[in-house]
């Protein structure tokens, strides 16, 4: 049991990499299977498919990376805080994760509804859903000002544009990659100031 537990995580382990550097579609289970040192069969003895594989794979992804967050829900925090609570966690998993918001873009440009299904099983609420409503409210009672889709907008934006336009940011800001990571690093701190103010 012991064995099998170890090799369908060696499999898993290895069919992220492989996925992230070539998404599903352009992943061949050959290629899990070297990346992982085991045979083809074993690979398919244990998944069956790269599709079926993938989902597993992401889906503990990201419901391990949401199980270290913070109650998105408690409506005694501020929408502010909240979202802050929501970026400093995302920033951090995507600093030891730096490829997975191009990679999240690429598969929702090619695979739309088969991501969306894996990341509405995972995370615990409904991004989309959950902050829209949450930030409408605070609109409505004068907690932030703007327009709630705005607002959305550029919340995720913040989080989410300065890993998904790397390469391009790595070119235009003429850094290499370690320092780009440092600049990340150290990038929370600047939106947590930039949140407490950009919506008053």
């Amino acid at each position: 049991m012991e064995a099998t537990t170890n090799i369908e995580a060696q499999i898993k382990e290895a069919a992220k990499k492989v996925f992230l550097r070539k998404g599903l579609a352009g992943t061949k289970l050959q290629e899990i299977a070297d990346e992982a040192g085991i045979g083809r069969t074993a690979v398919h003895y244990y998944f069956r498919s790269k599709e079926k594989l993938f989902a597993i794979v992401w889906s503990e992804f990201f419901q391990e990376m949401c199980s270290r967050l913070p109650d998105m829900e408690d409506e005694s925090l501020s929408i502010v805080h909240r979202m802050q609570l929501f970026a400093d966690h995302y920033i951090s998993t995507a600093v030891t994760n730096p490829d997975i918001d191009l990679f999240m873009l690429n598969q929702f440009n090619l695979n739309r509804d088969m991501f969306k299904e894996i990341l509405d099983k995972s995370l615990p609420f409904d991004i989309e859903k959950f902050f829209l409503p949450q930030i409408l409210k605070a609109v409505e009672k004068g907690e932030v000002v703007g327009d709630p889709k705005q607002i959305f907008l550029t919340f995720l934006s913040i989080c989410f544009f300065p890993f998904a336009g790397m390469s391009m940011l790595k070119a235009i800001m003429n850094v290499n990659q370690e320092d780009y990571i440092k600049l990340m690093e150290t990038r929370k701190e600047h939106v947590m100031r930039v949140l407490e103010t950009a919506f008053k």
